[in-house]
């Protein structure tokens, strides 16, 4: 048996995900990607990749999700973390689909023990004991915040603080569900799943929102999460999903047609 026979390829991308390259909203002469994927972990992928691209441009995140996702990896995962080719595309997809904790909650702090994510900013619903800031040191030393927000309000209060130029936007759609049976730290102590009305999240997402406003005119990169089993099942996920995809766009994502123009950025319309 060849030692390279089961080398990844460099050109492999994580299984069942989706990818959409959208003008930049901010810059026409550029472009940016949007990738969707049923779990969260696969947004470290994007990441990863992004961050690479941009020749020392390191982004901030803003993520709207029900949990927190920020588990530290666990010290038998750091020495494959740290020894991560980051520059073979096959090499991460591999390590997010094969080593990544398949719980969903160790992309973030991943992400950033590798200098690919500068400062993190989590608006969720679920409570837990963790600190509203911390500091993370990455594996070359450099500091990273951390924050977590239980409302957009509060993240709104924030924003004249932050000074990054370029922000990934990651949406986990069960941040739209409000009584969530699947998790530990409800604040919700509904037995069945309850979710915000659809008017709330036109609203809230919205780029008449200051928070969105913020968001987009410095957007990077741009991952959905689709978590059918955080969301109340695959049917729901996928409404969510349409619902996102019709608020910020003019056309459906995704859709393989050579003869049209791709979908636009409602907000630039």
């Amino acid at each position: 048996m060849e030692e390279n026979q089961f080398r990844i390829p460099s050109h492999l991308d994580p299984p069942g995900c989706l990818e959409e390259y959208l003008i930049n909203p901010n810059n026409p002469r550029e472009t940016i990607q949007l990738a969707a994927f049923h779990e969260h972990r696969f947004a470290f992928y994007y990441w990863i990749k992004w961050t690479d691209e941009m020749a020392g441009v390191i982004p901030s995140l803003v993520s709207f999700d029900w949990h927190q996702d920020l588990v530290r990896p666990y010290d038998d995962q750091m020495d494959a973390l740290q020894g991560l080719d980051t520059e073979n595309s096959g090499d991460v997809a591999f390590y997010t689909w094969a080593k990544l904790s398949h719980f969903n909650d160790e992309q973030v702090y991943s992400a950033v023990m590798l200098n690919k994510i500068k400062d993190v900013y989590v608006i969720c619903r679920q409570l837990s004991k963790r600190e509203k800031s911390i500091t993370v040191n990455d594996f070359e030393g450099n500091p990273h915040q951390i924050f977590i927000f239980h409302s957009v309000e509060a993240f709104q209060a924030y924003l004249p603080q932050i000074t990054d130029q370029k922000i990934y936007f990651d949406i986990d759609l069960d941040y739209f569900t409000l009584g969530n049976p699947t998790s530990m730290g409800n604040p919700n102590k509904h037995k069945e799943y309850t979710y915000l009305k659809t008017s709330e999240i036109k609203a809230a997402f919205s780029y008449r929102n200051p928070v969105i406003k913020f968001i987009l005119d410095r957007i990077a990169g741009f991952t959905i999460a689709m978590e059918p089993h955080f969301c109340g099942g695959l049917k729901k996920s996928n409404e969510l999903f349409h619902l996102i995809e019709d608020i910020f766009f003019t056309d459906a994502l995704f859709c393989k047609d050579l003869n049209r123009r791709g979908p636009k950025w409602r907000h630039r319309i």
